[in-house]
């Protein structure tokens, strides 16, 4: 094992791990960590994981990263080119396995706000964010798993203000009720934790990373977690992983440029910019 990873590059391999051989993923717009998960599985342990970013682009071998997953640059080895209308479309027949979603605001049942803060003070919003172009996709992928490259109390909050993608709703049952038949949020991943849901779906921590302290963790969620620590600790990066990443991957460097330091001491995880 090897310590020296930023923290991009962490939430990458975990996010990687979760993936499974067959399955069809889709990704946002402003995914790099997701994208790069996706493209690592594929090296690795998920050869037929099939990848289609927003712009339709299938199975794309750029031989490095691009910030955007609707960069055009994408395109050239691809496997197939499709639309958006194409995208929509196999997401109402039920064939999208794996949706990843990041937030402005996570709250604890995994309900995702992407739309705007601050709207208690009235109808404009303090902070106005990019929004979804479907927002089905949260309702009909087979599974979501949630990321985010901040975690503070105001990413991680109890209640969403805007409910743009439904993940749990208000826990326990309240998902099913509505009529909504995928398992939704099952996982989070963040530069601090790894997040799963318990039985009332509510979020909880399954691991913390390395160097990174539980009453760290306490004091940047904005909600209460359900278990108590001592929690267990996120198995790191393999050297493997890390190769595979670094030269099949990420061949320039951009997970590299996201985070200012390495992963290795506490102040590491809340420095990566959002």
């Amino acid at each position: 094992m090897t310590t020296d990873y930023t923290s991009a590059e962490l939430m990458t391999v975990l996010l990687a791990r979760e993936l499974c051989n067959g399955e069809l993923a889709v990704t946002g717009a402003s995914s790099l960590v997701p994208v790069a998960a996706c493209l690592l599985a594929q090296q690795t342990h998920a050869p037929d994981l099939t990848l289609i970013l927003p712009s339709g682009v299938v199975n794309p071998r750029p031989g490095r990263l691009y910030r955007s997953a609707s960069d055009g640059r994408w395109v050239p080895g691809a496997e197939a080119i499709g639309s958006g209308y194409d995208l929509f479309e196999m997401s109402e027949n039920g064939r999208l396995d794996v949706m990843f979603y990041g937030g402005i605001q996570i709250d604890r049942h995994g309900n995702i706000n992407l739309t705007a803060t601050g709207l208690e003070h009235g109808p404009k919003p303090a902070f106005r964010g990019p929004g979804l172009a479907n927002t089905s996709f949260a309702v009909v992928s087979g599974r979501i798993i949630l990321f985010s490259s901040t975690h503070t109390p105001r990413t991680f909050v109890d209640q969403v203000e805007y409910l743009t993608a439904a993940g749990h709703l208000q826990g326990g049952t309240s998902r099913a009720d509505a009529g909504i038949t995928t398992a939704g949020p099952v996982l989070c991943i963040t530069p601090l934790v790894t997040f799963d849901f318990d039985e009332e779906h509510s979020m909880r921590v399954r691991s913390v990373h390395s160097d990174v302290s539980d009453e760290q963790v306490i004091a940047q969620t904005g909600f209460e977690l359900p278990t108590r620590p001592p929690w267990p600790r996120t198995p790191p990066p393999s050297t493997a992983e890390l190769h595979a990443l670094r030269h099949l991957v990420d061949t320039t460097g951009e997970l590299r440029a996201q985070s200012r330091i390495p992963v290795r001491g506490s102040s590491a995880a809340t420095t990566s910019p959002r």
